[in-house]
């Protein structure tokens, strides 16, 4: 265990060397500075379309650390005995905080400066730097809420959690005076703190790259403010459904695996193991809304380019 987290901590060091590295030399580039005229009053499809291109290399280069990190992580917990399926758990979520980390410090394209009468000076002023200006409050609070169902399932379980043999808190026992069952896995303490860390990690790398987004341009011709306004409303979109699908899914997760303990140790107890298969029936379906989030997230990222271009845009409020 200590060797897979000494290795996620070596793969964030250099995604973090890398992001300082691109940072020194985005700074000693100068701005540019747009010229007056008819001819650059509105930025031509070329202009618009290299602007874009560049804006996904940040999400393209964090999208390929994270898998990068998954397989090197998932590699490692492989070799990894006497942890019951511990660094498995906590593979994707390392995975995903590290992009998102990554994601939220990568440097943005150098913001241009427009001449008048044409922009502010390119300096933003006026525009939204907060998150809930490019989504509804509701899209924001749910990954929240989320993340306060998922503690509070990880403290249930863990207080009823009972050790094994070895003392690790992974196992569900049921008694009464006449008959006594004990089954596992079960996401007591063990599995449950670490991750919990893991999901506390994951939103705070989230949050991370949401603020970023909303502060910093994404394009950064002041003649694209209409469309840097939508590239980001769709950016925050797909993180928020990131972020809210993976922490659906290690919700999910974690209610099937107990549910499922509850079914198996509650056989001589009908009305526990009516629980466990209800809370194991709740846990797929929250999984499998997570395994959407995730997709319609991965459809965000592969669209963006054609609907920021939309006349009518889509609700960016959605999660």
């Amino acid at each position: 265990m200590t060797r897979m987290i000494a290795l996620a901590l070596v793969l964030l060091a250099a995604a973090m060397a890398v992001s300082a590295v691109a940072s020194w030399i985005s700074r000693r580039k100068p701005r540019r500075a747009l010229g007056t005229g008819t001819a650059s009053a509105v930025a031509s499809r070329q202009a618009e379309d290299r602007a874009m291109l560049a804006a996904q290399v940040r999400a393209v280069g964090s999208l390929v650390f994270a898998v990068v990190m998954f397989l090197a992580l998932f590699r490692a917990s492989i070799g990894l005995t006497g942890q019951v399926g511990l660094p498995l758990a906590l593979t994707a979520g390392l995975s995903a905080s590290g992009g998102l980390l990554l994601y939220s410090t990568l440097p943005v394209a150098k913001q241009q400066v427009a001449k008048q009468p044409f922009g502010t000076g390119g300096s933003g002023a006026g525009l939204p730097r907060n998150p809930w200006a490019f989504a509804s409050r509701w899209a924001l609070a749910l990954p929240a809420v989320v993340l306060l169902v998922y503690i509070a399932f990880i403290v249930a379980a863990g207080l009823t959690s009972s050790p094994d043999e070895l003392g690790r808190y992974r196992m569900l026992r049921l008694e009464n005076a006449d008959v006594s069952a004990a089954a596992s896995p079960y996401p007591g303490w063990f599995y449950g703190l670490p991750l919990l860390v893991v999901a506390v990690l994951m939103a705070g790398s989230a949050l991370l790259a949401l603020v970023r987004v909303s502060r910093s341009p994404s394009l950064p011709d002041p003649r694209m403010a209409a469309l840097d306004r939508r590239w980001r409303e769709i950016s925050i979109r797909a993180l928020l459904r990131i972020t809210t699908g993976a922490l659906l899914g290690y919700l999910g997760g974690i209610a099937l695996v107990a549910g499922q303990a509850m079914a198996n140790a509650g056989k001589s107890f009908e009305s526990v193991q009516g629980w466990g298969v209800a809370i194991a029936a709740v846990g797929a379906a929250l999984a499998l809304a997570g395994v959407v989030l995730l997709v319609m997230a991965a459809r965000d990222a592969l669209t963006i380019r054609t609907t920021a271009r939309q006349s009518k845009p889509e609700p960016a409020a959605a999660p």
